[in-house]
This record gives C-alpha cells, structure tokens and sequence, in this order.
C-alpha cells in the first residue's frame, strides 16, 4: 500500500467535483419549498433550473462515495482512514461466543441414577465404578455421540437429562418438581428370567439398541425401573464386559423359575475344550449357559467361551447365587445383602419408623416374614400401618388375638416354609400401593396367585396392611 499512487488518487483527496454542489442558494430554495406546501401554503408546480442540474449532481455523488466504499474495503480500510481523518473506522463487533445457555450446559437434573462410563461410547470396556446420584444436579461439560461429559473420564447417555427441569421449575417449587418429574425407580434387586429373546439398549427407548443379545431363558437381575422397561445386570459368555446400563423391556421379563433358567452354575470339574481347540477344565463353580440338548446332556459355554457338555444334574440355576443354596427357592424370599439383616436386627430393637426410611416393598415383606416366624409380635405390629384411614386394631387388641393361637410362630412358620416351596416372588408398585405377587411354580392360573399388600404413608414409608392377604 507504500508503492506509486494512480492518478485518480490525488484527485479523489480533493473531491470529485470542480464546484460546490450544494450551496445556500440550494439551501433556500428547498426551504422555500417545504414552506409552500405546508397547510395554508401554495404549492407551486417543482421546476428542476437546467443550470443547476441538481439530479444529475446527487446521482453522481452516490456513485462515486459507493465506488469508493468499494475500493477502501477490507485492507485499503486504513489507507482510506489515514487520507480522511474525519471518516472513524466503525468498531469490529465482538466475536461471537455461546453463552452457557440453560437447557445447553445445566444444571440438569436427571430422570434417575446412573453408571458412568469413561469413553462416550456404548457398552465400552471400562466403568467408573461410580453411580451419578439425581437427586443432585449436574453441569454439561461437553456432548459426544449422544453422551454428556459430566467429569473427568465421566460419560452418560444424553437421554438421562431432564431437559425441560429449566421451564419446570420456574413453575413449582424443587421438592415438587423432584417428586413429580419422570424418574427412573432404584428398586430392591430381584431376580427374572428372559422369556423372549432381546439386544439390551444403553437406555429405554434406544432406537438401535446397541448391547449384546439375551436369549431365551438368561437369568437377570433387575435394579431399576422406569415406565415400560427395567435395567438389569447381566453376565457375558463372549469375553468382553459390558460397561453402562442394560435396559430391556418389561414384557422381555418373566418371572423368576428355575425350571426356565438355561443360565446357572456348574456343580463340579468337568473336562472343556478351550478357544484355541486345546483341552482344559471348567471348575465348580462357574458360571455356564446352556446352548443346547443332546442324548440327556447339556451343551454348556462358560464365561470364558470355554463349550463342554454336562449332565443334567451338574447344573445349578441362576449365576447371581453360590453353589450353597437350596436349589427349589426362589432367592427372592431372603435378604439378597447381608447389610438387610443388620438393619432389620436394628429395627427389632427400636421398632421405629425412621429405620425403614428408603426400604422397598419387598425388604418391608421379608422383614414382616421373619418377625413373625420368631413370633416377634411387637416388631411385626410395628410393621403394620396405622391411621384412622385404616382398618388395624390396637396393640392391644391385636395380641389378644394372637394370644388365642396356640403356636402362632410356628403356624407361620409352616405357612411361609410352604409358600417358599412352591412359589416364586416379584413386586409391583402402583402409586402408593405394592404388592409382594407369590405365583406357583409352573402355573400360569390366577387362581395359583396369592399377593402380600403394603401401602405408602404419608412420610413415604411403606408399611404392610392390615390383612396383607385377604
């Protein structure tokens, strides 16, 4: 831009005209003007005076400042700013950068607790070991393949944040919104079986679910509920470990029976053929699917791909259970953490409510059962709820009719020892109201079904009703 100037550039520095184009004659004549056609005044017929050419004048000024807009842009700017200190370069506006909106990066809250996993991908190798708790909110650090970063090496499905909380709240106070947003249930563990082959998905609705599959007859362990789908935790047989939550179906989900299970444990040593076509041994204990029938005897792979056969005898159901167990219970009648024992210990000694603050239905139950095989009648009446919106009699009136029973611990003893025999257990919530459904094993009648009812009080504990089985 320091090199020869062309010609017109010194003329251009003194304007583009010989004369003054807009003079006070102009000035005049346009006030005059505008004052004869203002209201009261006489309007003359515009007579453009051929001397002045005024038109042609203007024209000519707007064509050469737009050349010159068009020849000064971009890098001659500062050229043209230095010839004319009276033109100011306009302020070059700010870069534009993206607030950290809302519904963009947080605070979310989620729909319900979930795994985080290290790399945003489905079903990745390695877990963080760390449950992201939702009664907290969280901030978005970035967005991957449908997964937020909510940490370091810390990914979840996108789907898990409650994007309408922002607009929700504004609305309701938070305690209001946390208990009526949509939430993904922490339930006590159970036990199902896959009645109906399915690929587990990385969250419920997946469009492509993305997880292995489940045949017919893997053994689950159902954690969570939401809606129409449970997450549960699963055992692979193809040697990789999938990290992240499983959702499937509900209606991909029976009830528990060892009779249908093609998953379980192996009862003791047998001979295998490895991966590599070399000999090896499965021991007891290992966990086995049963992939097929042949001349009475199981075709099993173990978790490490390890494919043997066994005989039908060798075989334990279900792989969440150790080999020291009677095979013909369902599990679901015991305490599934040794901690459950602890805290019931602890409340048979005070019988307050505060100690079965957060427990499930099902918890509330095996509590109830076994109160009542020890004949522990103060902790079983501590159990049931109470109100005047309820039918229970006084304690009282209550141990008076258990006194008339001879026996009564061991009446309910035998009562729930056969109910264990022959039945299998799953739970069902519905608003403020549980059953514990107890179905005979191998009958699909309703008239083989018998339920355990408990119900939420206003403090949001479940307590059992009264006559649970009536």
């Amino acid at each position: 831009m320091n090199g020869p100037k062309p010609e017109w550039y010194d003329k251009l520095k003194s304007g583009p005209f010989t004369r003054k184009t807009f003079t006070m004659d102009d000035i005049y004549s346009i006030e005059q003007k505008a004052a004869e056609s203002a209201p009261g005044g006489r309007i003359r017929k515009l007579v453009i005076r051929k001397r002045r050419r005024t038109l042609p004048v203007l024209a000519a000024v707007l064509l050469c400042l737009a050349a010159a807009a068009f020849l000064f842009h971009g890098e001659l700017v500062p050229a043209v700013t230095k010839a004319w200190p009276g033109i100011v370069k306009p302020t070059e506006p700010p870069q534009a950068t993206i607030p950290p909106l809302q519904q963009e990066t947080g605070p979310f809250y989620l729909k319900g607790d979930a795994t985080a996993v290290s790399e945003p991908e489905a079903f990745g190798d390695e877990e963080t070991d760390a449950t992201v708790n939702s009664e907290n909110p969280i901030t978005v650090l970035e967005k991957r393949n449908g997964f937020v970063k909510i940490g370091e090496k810390r990914w979840i499905p996108e789907w898990y944040l409650n994007k309408d909380a922002d607009k929700r709240l504004k609305e309701v106070r938070l305690s209001q919104f946390l208990r009526e947003r949509p939430v993904v249930t922490m339930t006590a563990p159970y036990y199902g079986v896959i009645v109906q082959g399915v690929n587990f998905s990385l969250y419920p609705g997946e469009p492509k679910p993305s997880g292995g599959v489940l045949k017919y007859g893997r053994v689950v362990q159902v954690i969570r509920d939401y809606r129409d789908w449970v997450c549960v935790n699963v055992f692979s047989y193809d040697g990789r470990e999938y990290a992240g939550d499983k959702w499937v179906p509900k209606e991909n989900v029976g009830v528990y029976d060892s009779s249908v299970a093609q998953e379980g444990l192996l009862k003791k040593r047998v001979e295998a053929l490895s991966p590599s076509d070399t000999a090896a041994y499965l021991v007891p204990g290992a966990r086995v699917v049963i992939e097929g029938e042949t001349d009475g005897l199981y075709m099993i792979r173990s978790q490490s791909t390890y494919t043997a056969k066994i005989n039908k005898s060798d075989f334990l159901p279900n792989p969440f259970l150790g080999l020291d167990r009677k095979e013909d219970t369902d599990p679901q009648w015991y305490f599934t953490q040794e901690e459950m024992v602890d805290r019931y210990g602890n409340f048979a000694k005070t019988r307050t409510d505060d100690l079965l603050k957060g427990l499930e239905p099902i918890d509330i139950f095996r509590y109830y059962i076994l109160a009542s095989e020890k004949g522990d009648w103060e902790t079983v009446y501590a159990l049931l709820i109470k109100g005047s919106d309820y039918a229970t009699p006084s304690w009282e009136k209550y141990l008076a009719d258990i006194g008339r029973e001879p026996d009564a611990d061991k009446q309910a003893k035998q009562k729930w020892d056969a109910l264990r025999k022959d039945y299998t257990l799953y739970q069902e919530i519905s608003g403020d109201s549980a059953y514990i459904v107890m179905t005979k094993r191998g009958s699909g009648s309703p008239e083989d079904k018998q339920a355990f009812s408990l119900t939420r009080h206003k403090a949001g504990i479940w307590k059992v009703s009264w006559l649970p089985m009536q």
